[in-house]
């Protein structure tokens, strides 16, 4: 039953980073090898730049859209903007092949402008749940060494839970570190590992389509891709596995109202370094996502690195 759990675990394990922190989500697919789990997960993003901030005001409120004002001299002040993200998380096994991920988020979005602490907000963020279907799982047996591949595809909503009316000095903060993006949005992904012994690597691409919220802007489009290659070391009770890999955000541009935003939008490119680690029922999981390549648009403030780590708790001990 070890074995079975931890060839299978690491067959999916690949697919675990897809995310947007800044719009509230995060698309993992737990190492459950077809079974039901539940996981607390941690991640981190860091962002930092500068922006044009007039040299009348100490601050700035928000940052999406052109706010040097003509005749007013300015100068280029820096920026920072964290987001932290307790989730819980659980992955529900439907049937043999249809599987649910349901997310609740708990979100903290800061920012400080010009040494000047402007946003500092906490509460819950947007749930979603994603409808999975199997399409591919080639199974080994337990003496055989052949290539073994797994194929999901899946669906669902992004519900709009979290505060997207934030204010400081009674101006309404930018969209991108509002606790939701108070729109309900549709998710779809695609996901595909393979592994032969020891070793595997995956890809999980997940889109995103947004809607308007009320106050009539909508985020981007995005899209988000995740791959990796990792190798398994120890024994089925204790096994660690190394993983190393890179993932990329793509985003459209934003839209107020019928304006396009052109100074929003744009691509990051992370490496992805960490570790898995499992141990009989449980799993941790570590990354590090330092930013290799920023090309965004003026008015998005550069992700600097990202930090996510979650433990999952396997719920079925019967073999699948």
């Amino acid at each position: 039953m070890h074995r079975s759990f931890l060839l299978g675990a690491m067959l999916c394990a690949s697919l675990w980073a897809t995310a947007c922190d800044v719009c509230g989500l995060f698309l993992g697919v737990l190492p459950n090898d077809r079974r039901t789990t539940v996981g607390l997960f941690w991640r981190y993003r860091l962002m930092r730049g500068t922006t044009m901030l007039p040299n009348t005001s100490p601050m700035l409120l928000a940052k999406h859209g052109d706010h040097a004002q003509e005749g007013v001299p300015s100068t280029r002040v820096p920026m920072t903007e964290l987001v932290n993200v307790l989730e819980l998380r659980a992955d529900l096994r439907l049937s043999a092949r249809f599987f649910a991920i349901g997310s609740l988020p708990l979100t903290n979005t800061y920012r400080s402008v010009n040494g000047y602490r402007m946003v500092d907000a906490y509460g819950p963020g947007d749930p979603f749940v994603l409808l999975r279907y199997q399409l591919l799982n080639t199974r080994c047996k337990a003496d055989e060494v052949r290539t073994v591949h797994r194929l999901l595809v899946g669906a669902g909503p992004k519900v709009p839970l979290g505060r997207n009316d934030l204010r400081s000095n009674g101006e309404l903060v930018s969209p991108d570190i509002q606790l939701g993006t108070g729109s309900w949005d549709a998710l779809a992904s695609i996901e595909y590992a393979v592994r032969r012994g020891r070793t595997g690597g995956g890809l999980s691409v997940l889109g995103r389509y947004n809607t308007a919220n009320g106050h009539g802007y909508r985020l981007g489009h995005g899209l988000s891709m995740t791959g990796e290659v990792f190798h398994r070391f120890g024994s089925d009770t204790l096994s660690v596995a190394p993983v190393v890999g890179a993932y990329a955000e793509f985003m459209g541009y934003d839209h107020d109202g019928s304006t396009t935003l052109r100074g929003t939008g744009g691509t990051t490119v992370f490496g992805h370094f960490g570790a898995r680690v499992w141990w009989k029922r449980y799993a941790l999981s570590t990354f590090y996502q330092p930013a290799l390549l920023n090309k965004e648009g003026i008015d998005i403030t550069p992700t600097r690195q990202r930090i996510v780590v979650g433990i999952t708790y396997n719920l079925d001990n019967a073999r699948s």
